[in-house]
């Protein structure tokens, strides 16, 4: 039960993790299932850390444990009329003395009788439950069907009917008809009909609850499918219509890529004990050890050094590219960027201090004009950096490499790639164009570590991934 609940909190955008998953799993076996208030209150404790996904963790166990609603009992005209007379008639002290006595031992044999029900289970069969209005049966009844009929599953709300028809036959369906049918046929016309409209309520319970179901899985599933489809698209087809969503997700996308290796930089510093440090430490203790000290694994932040075409369609793939870059600030602070159509220009201040969109326009106006010149971008970049670069520095390049045949600036990048721990390229367009016509990656390749495909948020994120694994 608990990890469909945090499928349905996972639907409604709370990040749960493996471990808070099993951390709510002890909660329910320490408090139990029957006090609904404390199981809301334990389980908003482990899984709700902010406000916003308190108010959404409210709504999802408001839906997911939905409290059984009362129906009202049908009750003899002539019984209700009998017990008005009995209250209308005076009583004396010991009449009355008696009564109480007897309403008491009738409560206590209610009390005695709820709890051994409640030992015993639900009612053994659909028939009775409704019969007996069994309000709290039913429901456990239904859930109970629901898992067995994969509820849990269901993506459509055109899936409501298969499912709901699923539900009621795991609750016993056929042996209701057959009861029914059995009342008719002995001439029980009134419990025949009781139990038809029982059935038919029960079926519309069963309908309300599949729509919850399916409306709790699917909350934002346009969105994420949306987002899905947006993280895979080449960048220079996306609509202007998206840049919202494509914003969010970068974002989204960055912070979990930072939180990934501020991790590893944490567990890094845990280390090995250093046996000589220890020992020089702890020198004025006679040789007890009251101070240890622990090797550490450096693990650098990345020194990176980046130069992107805006020129034609791969405008688009860098406006993207540096947006996902400058979202990672906290692990990879110091970046230096450059843009270039034919002469380079440092946009690394513009990048820190204004949206990514005006900078984008303004190195657009600035840079992007005229035609495609490698050999020139290429040589104001060593002019800028070549200095800079040693062996803790990688120097990134997003192109298509089309130099209009013209100089590619090979020889330009095959001195940067002796100074430079890494020279990475990256291509947005498909490797099986690579080299043709005014492609000049075959000449350029030679001189990079690695060469890769981008040109899409899903190839930026394994890239950076890949970026910030290597810097160790």
């Amino acid at each position: 039960m608990i990890a469909d609940f945090i499928r349905v909190l996972r639907a409604a955008d709370i990040q749960v993790s493996p471990a808070e998953a099993i951390d709510a799993a002890a909660v329910i076996d320490a408090v139990g299932m029957r006090d609904r208030s404390l199981l809301k209150y334990a389980l908003s404790h482990s899984l709700a850390k902010t406000e916003t996904e308190k108010l959404a963790f409210d709504e999802c166990f408001e839906s997911y444990f939905l409290p059984p609603e009362p129906r009202p009992t049908t009750s003899d005209p002539q019984q209700d009329a009998a017990e008005d007379n009995q209250q209308d008639q005076p009583q004396d002290d010991d009449a009355g003395e008696q009564q109480g006595d007897d309403e008491s031992n009738s409560q206590a044999s209610a009390e005695a009788s709820a709890e051994a029900g409640a030992q015993d289970g639900p009612p053994a069969s659909l028939t009775d439950m409704l019969e007996a209005n069994d309000q709290a049966a039913l429901q456990a009844a239904m859930a109970e069907a629901a898992s067995a009929a994969g509820v849990s599953e269901a993506r459509l709300f055109t899936q409501k009917g298969m499912f709901s028809r699923r539900i009621i036959e795991q609750m016993g369906l056929q042996e209701l008809n057959r009861d029914i049918h059995e009342a008719e046929g002995g001439g029980d016309g009134e419990r025949a009909d009781k139990l038809k409209q029982g059935r038919a309520q029960l079926l519309e319970d069963i309908q309300d609850f599949v729509e919850r179901q399916i409306a709790m899985r699917t909350k934002n599933a346009g969105r994420l499918l949306r987002e899905d489809a947006l993280s895979r698209i080449r960048l220079s087809n996306l609509d202007r219509s998206d840049m919202k969503i494509m914003r969010n997700l970068i974002r989204r996308l960055a912070k979990r890529l930072a939180s990934r290796h501020a991790r590893r930089r944490k567990k890094s510093r845990r280390g090995m004990l250093d046996v000589r440090r220890t020992l020089r430490r702890n020198l004025s203790f006679d040789g007890n050890l009251f101070e240890l000290a622990w090797r550490r694994t450096k693990v650098e932040r990345p020194k990176l050094i980046v130069l992107c075409d805006v020129s034609g369609s791969v405008a688009a793939v860098s406006r993207f590219f540096l947006m996902f870059l400058y979202s990672l600030d906290e692990v990879m602070p110091r970046t230096r960027s450059f843009v270039f159509s034919n002469r380079a220009g440092e946009i690394s201040d513009l990048m820190r201090e204004v949206d990514v969109d005006e900078v984008m326009e303004q190195a657009l106006r600035q840079y992007g004009g005229g035609s495609t010149d490698y050999g020139m971008a290429m040589q104001d970049l060593a002019e800028a950096t070549l200095d800079k670069i040693d062996h803790r520095t990688t120097v990134m390049v997003l192109g298509d490499a089309r130099s209009n045949y013209g100089d590619p600036g090979h020889l330009v990048l095959k001195e940067i790639h002796q100074r430079a721990r890494r020279v990475i390229w990256l291509n947005p367009e498909a490797e099986a164009v690579w080299d043709s016509g005014d492609s000049e990656m075959r000449r350029l390749g030679a001189y990079c570590t690695q060469v890769k495909m981008c040109n899409s948020i899903r190839h930026v994120e394994r890239v950076l991934d890949d970026l910030l694994r290597q810097s160790v």
